[in-house]
């Protein structure tokens, strides 16, 4: 009676710690990454990412580019998410730079996703189709495949 009791204290254990364990992508996502916006002339910028996924829940990756801006992004089923708000996010073709309010969404195993923008400059140029984009995980300034 006693090992029965035990040993359904060590199951009911083991099962709480699994429902408590932070997602392994949340892990996995935080390091440099390069950043490839698909069909984007110039450099490469890169990302350095910091996720945490508290037992609460509600995963967080604090986003730094390289280019100067930082964002949060939410992770809710396979996805992060963020919004960003730019002052020069939009890229005009005369050359000419606007704010402009994106929002970038990507696949946790892919890292893959689209940007998109709305222009928060009345006197911007028209929007363009939302942007693909994939990220590489760096180690030491050498890109991983994936």
């Amino acid at each position: 009676m006693i090992v029965i009791r035990g040993l359904t204290a060590a199951v009911i254990a083991a099962v709480s710690a699994l429902g408590f364990a932070s997602p392994a992508w949340a892990d996995v996502f935080s390091g440099t990454y390069l950043l490839n916006l698909n069909g984007a002339p110039g450099a490469h910028t890169s990302w350095t990412a910091n996720a945490a996924c508290p037992p609460s829940g509600g995963c967080v990756a604090h986003i730094t580019s390289s280019s100067g801006w930082s964002g949060d992004a939410q992770l809710a089923g396979d996805r992060w998410t963020m919004t960003v708000d730019r002052a020069d996010g939009q890229s005009c073709p005369d050359g000419t730079r606007h704010s402009e309010l994106q929002t970038w969404s990507w696949d946790t195993a892919a890292l893959a996703g689209q940007v998109s923008g709305v222009s928060t400059d009345p006197g911007a140029c028209p929007q363009g189709p939302p942007n693909s984009f994939t990220l590489t995980k760096m180690r030491n300034g050498v890109g991983l495949s994936a």
